[in-house]
């Protein structure tokens, strides 16, 4: 999440370094500099810590180039030292489970395969403050949208805390309009017999996951005391298909120190088209990590070390809107008739779903009625294990 804004801004904030962008531009860059971008999170959470480090991209590109190879380590105050090993392109995981620890500080070094090393600031652990409540509610929202609201309050009455950030987790069922128990199998391949038989795994009911993208982040530090009533971290309109059956989101809190929320609010202003477009950029932005080998080298990033709590809940969509009929699944599902070819192109490649066969009286029309295949078989869409925190 962090990485994917991270390029984006650099790459659009380094264009315009480059091109002034007082006047309109087309989105491709000329000269580059490629700069580590750096997504590191130590949280106090007993685990595997992850760090990412990847490459600026070009405008043009799509995905950004993992930095691998590298030597990855945090350091502590007591001179404990935890080491990071690549799992992957560009993501180190530490080789020990770890969990951070109350006024104890932390350093990140980072060594890439050519020798650059880049170090962060020392960091402590903000003080731990649990959410009070996560809890849905059925709200207006400023665009006059209505639907369902997930808020989060939360209080630390020694005003310690005042920076959160917040991120999300949520799961849905998905239960596609037209499933039957029957399914297309190939029988015989010459000549080519296809008929439907009983389904052989479960593709009526399945759940998918998807992590927040967005930065969301909270601030204290001007009320009159520490606290988040009915903070909003996800909204979701009436109709949205994802609400239709059963929801649940697994909300993370995060409390952060004042440098990692100007760090963190800086991105998210950079990340706004209404920003990245006006004629008054701010130019490259630091976060707490320098170059040590060549002080000229870009890098961006924060190592940030913060405390966590977290919540799940869970709600139908009659919980709130009981009158209502669900919402309309995520696609159209037109009901077809493909005959030869067209038929048998559908089955071998699953595209579509068996429906219903065809009466007599309608002879004219091919065997079969068929939808596309999202529209029957929900493994299109999720994954039909039940999550093992489910509840029905």
């Amino acid at each position: 999440m962090l990485r994917r804004l991270i390029h984006f801004c650099y790459t659009i904030v380094l264009s315009c370094m480059l091109y002034n962008c007082v006047e309109p531009f087309d989105a491709t860059t000329g000269d580059f500099e490629s700069a580590l971008v750096i997504d590191a999170l130590i949280t106090d959470e007993m685990k595997h810590q992850e760090i990412n480090l990847s490459r600026a991209f070009r405008l043009e590109e799509e995905t950004a180039g993992a930095e691998s190879n590298a030597t990855v380590r945090v350091v502590d105050g007591m001179q404990n030292e935890y080491v990071f090993e690549e799992i992957g392109p560009g993501q180190y995981v530490s080789v020990n489970m770890f969990a951070a620890q109350p006024n104890i500080t932390y350093q990140l070094s980072v060594t890439t395969s050519e020798g650059s090393v880049y170090e962060s600031d020392q960091v402590v652990l903000p003080k731990k403050t649990p959410m009070d409540d996560l809890y849905a509610a059925a709200e207006t929202n400023d665009q006059n949208v209505e639907g369902v609201a997930i808020l989060v309050d939360t209080f630390d009455p020694d005003g310690e805390s005042q920076y959160y950030r917040f991120d999300y987790e949520e799961t849905f069922k998905i239960i596609p309009p037209f499933w039957n128990p029957m399914e297309f199998v190939i029988i015989s391949e010459d000549p080519v017999f296809i008929v439907p038989q009983p389904r052989t795994q479960e593709e009526r009911v399945c759940f998918k996951t998807v992590r927040s993208v967005s930065l969301i982040l909270g601030d204290t530090s001007g009320f009159s005391e520490d606290r988040l009533t009915r903070f909003p971290v996800r909204f979701l309109a009436r109709d949205d298909y994802i609400i239709a059956h059963r929801y649940s989101i697994l909300v993370k809190q995060y409390v952060i120190s004042r440098e990692a929320y100007v760090f963190y609010e800086t991105l998210n202003e950079f990340s706004g088209l209404e920003s990245i477009f006006s004629e008054n950029q701010p130019g490259f932005f630091n976060g707490n990590i320098t170059p040590q080998s060549n002080p000229r080298e870009k890098v961006v990033g924060f190592f940030d070390v913060s405390s966590v709590d977290e919540r799940r809940i869970f709600f139908n969509h009659e919980d709130f809107f009981p009158e209502d009929l669900i919402p309309a699944f995520a696609v159209d599902c037109p009901i077809t008739t493909p005959v030869d070819s067209d038929f048998i192109t559908g089955v071998r490649f699953r595209r579509i779903e068996f429906w219903a066969q065809h009466t007599p009286e309608d002879a004219t029309e091919g065997d079969y009625k068929v939808v596309p295949m999202i529209c029957g078989d929900c493994t299109v869409l999720g994954s039909n294990i039940v999550p093992d925190f489910w509840v029905e």
